[in-house]
């Protein structure tokens, strides 16, 4: 190891001052490359990567395989579609009631308020049942009732027994349907 030492350090004698500053001159271009031109062609190879996919999905979107994304407002037009519009309310209420009624449930009275939703379209129509049944009645309801009206959603469940043997329960139960405003 020390006579590759000395060799090295006699070239670097040979090279005198002149050498050394064109040695030290081709280092830094060197690190300059890697620093700064090595991220710039992977910034530029990503670029193109990205340009090419965009190409692919405007050529899928004009042949019509593929939709072409949707804008802001195009987004917002959506989430809004798929909301019930608050003339139709009384028909998605006899659904809940037509869910009640295959589980033989009495929903003899209950509380129906309507809110709207702080900025945005939607209003929020509550509606709160107090129900006696069992406890299998109950779940079976609410899970018909979801599944009969879009957009309600169960936002709570009371049950009380009167005597700890007894199957039936009294259930408050409280849901929102959510409406559109045109």
């Amino acid at each position: 190891m020390a006579v590759h030492k000395l060799i090295l350090l006699e070239n670097i004698r040979a090279l005198g001052r002149p050498g050394l500053i064109g040695a030290a001159l081709l280092l830094t271009g060197l690190a300059f490359s890697l620093a700064a031109t090595l991220p710039a062609s992977q910034e530029l190879e990503q670029s193109r990567q990205r340009a090419a996919r965009a190409s692919a999905l405007e050529a899928r979107a004009a042949s019509g395989e593929q939709l072409a994304p949707q804008t802001a407002e195009g987004q917002r037009t959506a989430f809004y579609r798929d909301f019930p519009q608050p003339t139709e309310v009384t028909h998605w209420i006899e659904r809940i009631y037509a869910a009640a009624a295959a589980e033989q449930l009495s929903l003899a009275h209950g509380e129906y308020v309507m809110s709207t939703v702080n900025d945005t379209r939607l209003q929020r129509y509550q509606i709160t049942l107090p129900v006696r049944a069992d406890y299998g009645q109950l779940r079976r309801f609410i899970s018909a009732a979801q599944a009969a009206v879009p957009k309600l959603h169960l936002d709570e469940l009371s049950l009380q027994r009167q005597e700890i043997g007894e199957a039936q329960v009294d259930a408050r139960i409280r849901l929102s349907l959510y409406l559109v405003n045109p």
